[in-house]
């Protein structure tokens, strides 16, 4: 299958091209819980590709869905994942070493998805 790859210029000016791969529910032993982890690779400047998950955790949904009254639908979701993803490019040198810490998390989930106006 091919992948469509996408273009996002970070803020630090390091261009990247990326791509969904695929997201799946998980627990994660690091305390943080079950939760779904998306998965993308991701290709900076020319460099080789490495992946990253970003980890939207159950307790940041039901955060969300007690102050709005909803659950967040499936696109809503990868939306706040990928929110996540821009985040990280954005702001966190190394990424490489990052491939398993962006999380969303009940104490980012409203921030992350503000500018969605949901």
């Amino acid at each position: 299958m091919a992948r469509r790859y996408k273009f996002y210029a970070a803020e630090t000016g390091t261009s990247y091209r990326y791509f969904f791969v695929w997201s799946r529910a998980v627990n994660r032993p690091e305390g943080q819980g079950p939760g779904n982890d998306y998965v993308f690779v991701v290709t900076p400047d020319q460099q080789p590709p490495f992946t990253l998950r970003v980890f939207v955790s159950d307790r940041a949904l039901a955060a969300w869905q007690l102050v709005h009254g909803r659950e967040l639908d499936s696109g809503e979701m990868y939306a706040v994942a990928k929110m996540r993803l821009f985040r990280a490019l954005d702001e966190l040198p190394g990424l490489r070493e990052e491939w398993l810490n962006l999380l969303v998390d009940e104490t980012n989930i409203e921030e992350l998805l503000a500018p969605l106006d949901l």
